[in-house]
């Protein structure tokens, strides 16, 4: 099974996005996409591990609903038996959703060559402004794209913070993914009108064309070098783009010098490099419990940003790896809030949800079940009191609660009394690879544990995990 995932997984391109659009998470320029990538989560990550992010009740309603699942009145006497056997009896083939287009290999050149090219704009020439691209997000309203080139001049129309630009950038470039030709024309083009972005050039790679897009009253006009094939980027004065010549060179698109494709003005105006205005978004207020519904549930942008990982497609250990676990985690979560449960449990069986479930319920009522976590619990505050004047140490969050655990749960350990790290000399004798916290998180993998030092104040989501229930350690 492994082998058939990786040669499935295989089929992600080098030009696939994670972008926030209308509420919902698009894979690879599609919806197909999408939920092509959750099926992959499901048979690499396991099944059990998706069951975890909903409650239990929305799982047999959402059997019920599509395949019409015996109705579950009470849910504390389930006859598992039964289920089994009415799971076992379905004549079901879940979901293979497709794979669209063939990104080549030159595509990626050119995307880097023109990325490089660019980024030489604010570099060599600076001052005239900054380049970013390679999955770095641009925000458009409740919209998170992933253009492949962004060049902006700073305010006041953008904002620049440390996951997203805010506001229209200067000039935006998108590259057609093969098999998902109408998505930058149909979906991206218009947000990017209506947010007044005033330069979108989108690049075909298989057609070897550019189409350049200029905003003229409110509405993209398409544009056309001049004979001699310049032409002259309306938003960034004193810049001249040969869009012709990318086509010439391309037996030879690594890593060209600006002035190959660019032609800067000796009087363009320098602009003073835009800072970062941190991070842009209170991860305090960061959604930790996904609100999961049988139907779709609209993603807002915070959370997009919060949960989205770095676009690198992986496979690790015979499952899709893309943020490592917490990438994963944020993707299968959002995809469920994409999609919402009654079409999710059509990609695996009946027999799996049903196992899973069956799994989760009886590991709950194992009174046992989380003694190797307490005994985890308590070595590493033994291991704190040995080497630190810890003055109070509780245990909250999934350890406390009454929920079983499960791939995604954590030992929060709350600590009053943390001694300060010094982490750009040795003075202390620690460093931020020998702090506490980063030794604690050592101690274990799965699951994992937290460290949150009360000490320099807790967040409100911090601040809910104490008083949803602690014990003292």
């Amino acid at each position: 099974m492994s082998e058939s995932l990786l040669d499935e997984y295989h089929a992600w391109s080098p030009g696939s996005k994670i972008e926030l659009v209308q509420g919902k998470l698009i894979v690879g320029d599609s919806l197909v996409h999408s939920r092509r990538l959750l099926s992959q989560i499901l048979r690499g990550w396991g099944v059990e591990a998706t069951v975890a992010l909903a409650p239990e009740r929305l799982w047999w309603q959402a059997l019920s609903h599509t395949f019409n699942a015996p109705t579950l009145g009470n849910s504390d006497a389930l006859d598992g038996s039964n289920l089994q056997q009415w799971a076992d009896q379905i004549d079901y083939q879940p979901e293979n959703p497709p794979h669209s287009g063939n990104w080549e290999w030159s595509y990626s050149q050119l995307r880097q060559a023109l990325r490089m090219a660019m980024f030489g704009l604010g570099m060599r020439y600076e001052k005239l402004g900054q380049s970013l691209g390679g999955g770095f997000v641009h925000r458009s309203g409740q919209h998170g794209f992933m253009p492949d080139v962004l060049f902006f001049r700073g305010e006041p129309h953008n904002r620049l913070y440390e996951y997203y630009l805010e506001g229209a950038a200067d000039v935006v470039v998108e590259f057609i993914q093969p098999g998902c030709e109408g998505y930058v024309h149909n979906v991206k083009k218009p947000i990017y009108q209506a947010a007044g972005v005033p330069e979108l050039w989108v690049v075909d790679g298989a057609q070897c064309q550019i189409e350049l897009l200029r905003l003229v009253e409110g509405i993209y006009q398409q544009q056309t070098p001049d004979e001699a094939g310049r032409y002259v980027v309306s938003s960034v004065p004193g810049l001249t783009f040969f869009p012709n010549r990318i086509w010439l060179a391309k037996d030879n698109w690594d890593y060209p010098l600006e002035e190959t494709w660019f032609e800067v003005a000796s009087d363009a105006p320098r602009l003073t490099r835009m800072p970062k205005m941190g991070e842009g978004v209170d991860w305090s207020k960061a959604l930790l419990k996904f609100p999961i519904a049988l139907e779709p549930v609209p993603i807002a942008f915070d959370d997009y940003i919060y949960w989205c990982p770095e676009a690198k497609f992986e496979f690790v250990n015979g499952r899709p790896d893309i943020g490592g676990r917490e990438g994963i985690k944020g993707l299968a979560g959002m995809l469920m809030m994409t999609f919402g449960l009654t079409e999710v449990v059509k990609l695996a069986h009946p027999h799996d949800w049903v196992t899973a479930l069956l799994a989760q319920r009886t590991k709950a009522a194992d009174p046992n079940h989380k003694a190797d976590a307490w005994k985890l619990a308590r070595d590493a505050a033994t291991f704190l009191r040995d080497h630190c004047s810890i003055d109070h140490i509780v245990v909250a969050g999934d350890l406390v609660a009454p929920e079983p655990l499960n791939l995604w749960s954590e030992v929060v350990l709350v600590v009053w009394g943390l001694p300060e790290v010094n982490t750009t000399g040795s003075e202390s004798g620690r460093t931020r690879y020998t702090r506490p916290e980063a030794i604690v998180r050592q101690l274990s993998d799965n699951p994992r544990i937290r460290l949150v030092d009360a000490g320099k104040g807790l967040t409100p989501i911090e601040t809910d995990l104490l008083n949803a229930g602690c014990v003292e350690l």
